[in-house]
Order: C-alpha cells, then structure tokens, then sequence
C-alpha cells in the first residue's frame, strides 16, 4: 500500500511539498501540485481524511445550500462550485432548501452535525436563521434582509441584479414597447426585490409606469411563473411586452402562452432574467440578462478560502450580460391596441 513518502519520490518533490499539495494545508505552486496529484493516481493512494481530521481538525468538506436544486441556475453553480472546490481539495455537500426557512435552518443543522469547515449559501428570505457564527460563510446571489449594524454579515458574491434588469428595461424601450409588464420573484429575497426596484425605476426614467394588471409573482418556480403570466394574458389589453424575474418563470410565461395561442416574437415580445441552453434553441430564441455563473462559484469558493486562511472576504458584485436575440422582433404599434378575444 502507498504511503506519502512514495507519492513524494515519484513526483520528484519534498515529503512536505506532497503533504500540502494533497491535503491543502499550505502554499505550494500548480506543478507541483499536479506532479503530486498525478503521483498519487498513479500509485493508488488516497488520504486517510478520517484520521487527518482528528488530529487537524478539519474535514475538508464544505456545505452548500442552493434554494431549488431544480433550478438550472442554481444546479450549474452547484456544478462549478463543486468542481473548483475540488481543486483546492474539498469535498462539497450540497443541500436544497426548497426556498423555505425552514428547509434552511434543516440544512444548517446538517452541516453543522457533518462537521463541515465552511458553508456557501443562498439565503432564504435573506434570514440570516440558523447561521452557526462559528463556522465561515460566504453568501452567493443573494443578500441578508438583516439591517442590524451589530450583526455581522457574510461576504456576498453575486450578480448586479438592479443593472441587470435596467438592462432588459432599456432595451425593451429602445425597441419601442412603452406597455410593460413584469412577473416577479419574490419580494422577501433579495434578488426579487433589487429586481422589480430596478424595473419600475427604469421605467420611471423614461417616463413610464408599469400598470397593476400587468404585474405579478411568480416566486422563481416555472409553475408560479405560469400562473402569474396568465393572469398577464387573461387582461383585456395585453401588454407589448413582458419581463420574466428569472429563467424559470420564463418557461412559465412560454407554457401559458401557448396555452392561450399567444405568439411571442409576434404577439407580445418575452425577455427573461437568467439564461438557459434551450432559451438559444426555441423559436423565436429567447432575449436574456446571463449571470456569470461560472464567476460567481469560482469566487464564492475563493472568498470561503480567505476566510478559513483567516483572512478577510470582500463582497463581490459581477456584471450581467445582455444576449440579444429575436423574442423582440414584435411592431409595437400593431399591438398598443391589442384585445382579447
């Protein structure tokens, strides 16, 4: 059987060289690194994580609380996530919390009996319910609601969600639509309520106003989105255009208007916050707001790794990207007077 003095000999590198590139207990550079790693496939060796944890005590694992594991969004920040802990030697776990509280807090309590070093989270409804002050956390997309000077809160990596939407907003405008609706995430999360903030004052910085009927909440879920973009369509006067909160709600909005033989390109133009794969494949591709979600794993696992170097975190904000594509084509003026039938 291997030990890590035979890994050590066949990478060609000291026993303490070995030991910190396998364990990530300290600096050492990327070959080295890699001349490790290989070492030890190609030996068979593996770290004995149970009996380094008693004596450094660490586990090197890492809890990540994501709110819907259905959400492509939120499964692809799991997958980088995952993958750039790896390198650092990490094992991640991941947990759902089903956009509740109380799927947090059950999450939270998980990890903390797991013993995991530190914890990448989505707060749910921005609570801050749960969080062990002993264990470091960073918060990816979404902020704390807490407005409490003496509480500490975590990092944040996230999204410019407010540029983001006015994005979507401008562009819409430029196109000529001045009747918008929008269906909305949330208002108890962050990104819900940065989003419809950024909707209506875009707006508002072109001289226009959202009407009531045309706005509603989808709560991130496709069937929620669904429901909100019915109520939209079932109004008397649709409006030209609709804004979806998120990629999910948008596939909403896409299953109702089919359901009511509403043409989007055509009848009414559809943009959405988030991107998916098929969004580029459907007819007419959709116009979108991307996140940078590979930045935003790449950098939320950096920031824990500051903080469990004991060093300091910064929040991080990264900027959307507007892909244009053909959901927009609509003539406005053929549809500022358009009735249902």
């Amino acid at each position: 059987m291997a030990t890590i003095r035979d890994v050590a000999s066949h990478a060609g590198v000291s026993l303490g060289t070995a030991s910190r590139a396998l364990t990530g207990s300290g600096p050492v550079s990327e070959a080295s690194r890699e001349k490790v790693l290989e070492a030890a496939k190609e030996l068979g060796y593996r770290v004995n994580k149970a009996a380094r944890s008693l004596r450094t005590n660490r586990t090197d694992t890492i809890g990540l609380l994501v709110s819907d594991v259905r959400n492509p969004f939120f499964a692809e920040l799991a997958y980088v996530i995952d993958r750039t802990a790896a390198q650092h030697g990490r094992v991640v776990i991941t947990m759902n919390a089903d956009e509740s509280v109380e799927g947090q807090t059950r999450a939270l309590k998980a990890f903390k009996q797991e013993g995991v070093d530190g914890l990448i989270a989505v707060p749910q409804d921005g609570s801050l319910t749960g969080f062990p002050e002993d264990i470091p956390t960073v918060f990816v997309d979404r902020t704390s609601s807490s407005s409490d000077p003496a509480v500490a809160t975590p990092p944040v990596v996230s999204t410019d969600h407010y540029e983001g939407m006015a994005q979507l907003v401008r562009y819409l405008v430029e196109k000529g639509h001045t009747d918008i609706g929008l269906i909305s995430g949330s208002l108890h999360t962050s990104t819900g309520r940065t989003r419809k903030e950024a909707a209506v004052e875009e707006l508002a910085r072109h001289g226009l106003k959202m009407r009531e009927e045309c706005f509603a909440y989808g709560d991130f879920q496709w069937e929620k989105g669904r429901i909100a973009a019915l109520k939209i369509f079932d109004q008397e006067i649709l409006p030209t255009a609709l804004i979806a909160g998120d990629n999910m709600m948008a596939i909403g909005a896409l299953r109702a208007a089919q359901e009511r033989n509403i043409k989007i390109g055509q009848d009414i133009a559809l943009v959405a916050f988030d991107d998916l794969p098929a969004f580029e494949l459907i007819s007419p591709p959709l116009t979108v707001v991307a996140q940078d979600v590979e930045g935003l794993g790449r950098q939320a696992v950096d920031s824990l790794e500051l903080l469990l170097a004991g060093k300091k975190a910064s929040d991080i904000t990264l900027p959307a990207q507007m892909i244009v594509r053909e959901s927009c084509t609509i003539a406005p003026h053929r549809l500022s007077d358009l009735r249902k039938e």
